[in-house]
């Protein structure tokens, strides 16, 4: 029956000690993985786009011909500018305005003061999907204007800026505007700035995965496994861990008290008698105390015997070897 409850005893402890480490284990792997995976993805909702191509008008011919589309344009042989706006909008329908801006200045240090803002309505109406706007720069006209004006205000050093503006209100679409900007640079060329706008709507869409493990054929979420198995393997980890602390425990004690009769042990060999062994070294103790005789130490195979004679019986108290004197 004895042996019966230590087997059980000792499978239970090995149970125990497999259990916690098996939910430790699946701690570790609870930890390592994120309760909730958050995926974002980007769409398209929809593009609004607006180009602007041209071509020149030359007084001389000789190295460029009429109709060449150039990115830099020589102001002393360009008489005209020919282009064209296209706009383009997924199949969307709205309003549009198209309107060109020439503004006439002087400048004042880092500021330009305006002295005459001329505007001209190229282009108005409705649409679906795409539209499309002509745009003529005649610069024989625009010189006399500046001629008129520089004149007329006695500001010989007078300039001009020439730009159109497109503004589009398409049907559930952001407003779009575009800026087409005539430039002239130190060297005497033309060019624009501006030719090409797109506006691109992205529709952000989140997904959210609760993620889980496997145990036991079960899924089981992280963030469930995160609280549950380290309280789990705590408890199965508590049993092996008492049954060890309390071993020890009664090693130190039955140590110590063995100890405490050094001084009245002597070696020896097995006394001859009828033997009654005692459990623990204060049942030891006991005896020496009322018998009053000399403690008998001696070896039985791998155990340490301490017996007291009293005529013909044996008291012997059987140590293990972290109990020996």
């Amino acid at each position: 029956m004895k042996i019966d409850k230590k087997r059980a005893l000792l499978g239970g402890l090995v149970l125990s000690v497999f259990l916690a480490f098996i939910f430790a284990l699946y701690s570790g792997v609870a930890y390592s993985r994120e309760p909730v995976t958050t995926r974002a993805t980007y769409s398209r909702a929809y593009a609004l786009e607006g180009h602007f191509t041209n071509y020149g008008l030359f007084s001389n011919e000789t190295v460029y011909k009429n109709g060449t589309s150039l990115a830099y344009y020589p102001s002393k042989i360009t008489d005209a500018i020919i282009g064209e706006y296209k706009f383009s909008s997924d199949g969307a329908s709205g309003s549009y305005e198209a309107t060109l801006h020439v503004n006439y200045y002087v400048s004042s240090g880092k500021k330009r003061v305006y002295l005459v803002n001329d505007t001209k309505l190229l282009s108005k109406g409705t649409f679906s999907g795409s539209f499309e706007v002509p745009v003529v720069l005649n610069f024989t006209e625009l010189n006399e204007q500046l001629k008129r004006v520089r004149e007329g205000t006695g500001l010989y050093r007078a300039e001009r800026e020439v730009y159109v503006t497109v503004k589009v209100l398409a049907n559930g679409r952001e407003p779009f505007t575009q800026e087409i900007r005539l430039n002239h640079d130190t060297s005497s060329m033309l060019y624009f700035t501006g030719t090409e706008e797109e506006y691109q709507k992205v529709v952000r869409s989140v997904s959210t995965t609760t993620n889980s493990l496997s145990f036991l054929g079960s899924d089981v979420g992280v963030s469930t496994a995160r609280r549950v198995f380290p309280a789990m393997a705590l408890l199965f980890a508590i049993p092996p861990a008492g049954f060890i602390y309390a071993r020890r425990e009664r090693k130190e004690t039955r140590t110590k008290e063995l100890k405490g009769l050094k001084k009245y042990t002597i070696r020896g060999t097995p006394p001859q008698g009828r033997r009654v062994e005692l459990s623990s070294p204060r049942d030891l103790e006991r005896v020496f105390e009322l018998v009053d005789r000399p403690i008998i130490h001696y070896r039985d195979g791998d155990t340490d015997v301490y017996a007291i004679t009293d005529r013909d019986i044996i008291y012997e108290y059987r140590a293990s070897r972290d109990q020996q004197l």
